[in-house]
């Protein structure tokens, strides 16, 4: 075949949770919540900006955290760019701030997505070379840097979405399991006009308590193109303790702030109590009661194959490339595991230049699991292509 290269990578699905409630009774509460933490980092206090390399799982097993006034604890991503998971046997106490916040897009290409969040698009050149579209299942389009509703660089989204016709579609449901980041910004047309970095995502989870009076920051990244409106989504924000309280801040908002393409937070707890915190937006946030870190089962779409190359299970960053003169029709193989339903698939593939491409196809995971689909797909040429799958 004429593909000339294949870098395998995850596909994350936009999943829903499938059957997966829990329902505390007192007598789970007595027996007490475990976040899931085995303590291997013993109490840490954060004391000044400190950067944290996340483990190929994501996962940060403490004793007890504290991060302190003044100082901001950071995050740089793993190579499968799985979401932040801080599991604490003991209190968490945030009174300085966590940011897993997108990044600004930057010249010559598009922001970086807070950890378990997509990057923006990526922008053309001087108007011979397109830009591309942001990344994620809600990644704004591509377009050009004139202020003009329909045609501007659009926007990324996740919980909410701006109006207009280029930027992107809402995903996700409010429990965040599973959990996802904020999506990027699309490209422009100009090589300064990047799409701004989605917000990432973070799981807070506590056998005991968790207390802010500081800032978890899962802002999207700012865009550069025209009115600066292609910014990146929020990112997701998770906290699962007996007691949440404090009075400090979650802002899962926009790159810049609008409370248009926010993202989305989930409080679950049983005493609510001491909980004054400040949600940006409001309209981002729900609170519930369950308590649990990580459901025994959850469903996911995997892109096994792709134009013919084989790609492992739960693979991550999954990019080719075919050259002028190539077959353009290809198939993408989707795998869907412990759904127990006819699943809705979205494949997106994502150029760096040019439109986002989108196909739809029905995977039935109702009696055979896993199951899988072969999906006929038409790809660009001569530019590196990000594939996806995605599911509702």
């Amino acid at each position: 075949m004429n593909t000339t290269h294949c870098n395998p990578t995850r596909t994350l699905g936009r999943l829903a949770l499938v059957g997966v409630l829990v329902s505390l009774t007192s007598a789970a509460w007595a027996q007490g919540f475990n976040a899931g933490s085995d303590g291997a980092l013993g109490e840490v206090v954060i004391s000044t900006n400190t950067t944290i390399t996340l483990p190929p799982d994501g996962k940060l097993q403490y004793r007890k955290l504290t991060v302190e006034a003044g100082a901001t604890l950071n995050f740089t991503r793993n190579g499968r760019n799985t979401p932040v998971f801080i599991l604490s046997q003991g209190d968490v106490v945030i009174n300085g701030t966590i940011s897993i916040r997108g990044a600004r897009a930057l010249p010559n290409n598009g922001g970086v997505g807070g950890p378990g969040g997509f990057d923006g698009g990526k922008p053309g050149f001087g108007r011979q070379v397109a830009g591309g579209g942001g990344y994620g299942p809600g990644g704004g389009l591509v377009g050009n840097g004139a202020c003009n509703d329909d045609t501007i660089s659009g926007a990324g989204a996740y919980g909410g979405r701006r109006n207009g016709r280029n930027h992107g579609q809402g995903y996700g449901n409010p429990l965040l399991i599973s959990l996802t980041g904020g999506s990027g910004g699309g490209g422009g047309d100009e090589f300064d006009e990047g799409g701004g970095g989605g917000g990432g995502a973070i799981l807070v989870a506590s056998n005991t308590r968790i207390a802010i009076s500081g800032t978890i920051d899962a802002r999207g990244g700012r865009g550069s193109a025209g009115c600066e409106i292609n910014n990146g989504s929020g990112g997701a924000v998770r906290l699962v303790a007996v007691r949440v309280e404090g009075g400090g801040n979650i802002n899962v908002n926009d790159g810049n702030d609008w409370n248009v393409g926010f993202g989305r937070i989930r409080i679950d707890t049983i005493d609510l109590t001491g909980l004054s915190l400040v949600f940006t937006p409001i309209a981002a946030r729900t609170v519930g009661s369950n308590l649990i870190s990580f459901p025994p089962v959850v469903p996911r779409l995997d892109t096994i194959q792709v134009a013919g190359n084989n790609v492992p299970v739960g693979s991550t960053n999954l990019t080719f490339f075919l050259p002028f003169n190539s077959d353009t029709n290809r198939t993408v193989r989707v795998q869907a595991r412990d759904f127990g339903r006819a699943v809705p698939i979205e494949v997106t593939l994502t150029p760096n230049s040019g439109p986002v491409r989108r196909f739809l196809a029905t995977n039935d995971n109702t009696t055979v699991n896993p199951s899988v689909i072969e999906i006929p797909v038409t790809v660009p040429v001569n530019t590196l292509v990000t594939v996806h799958a995605w599911t509702k």
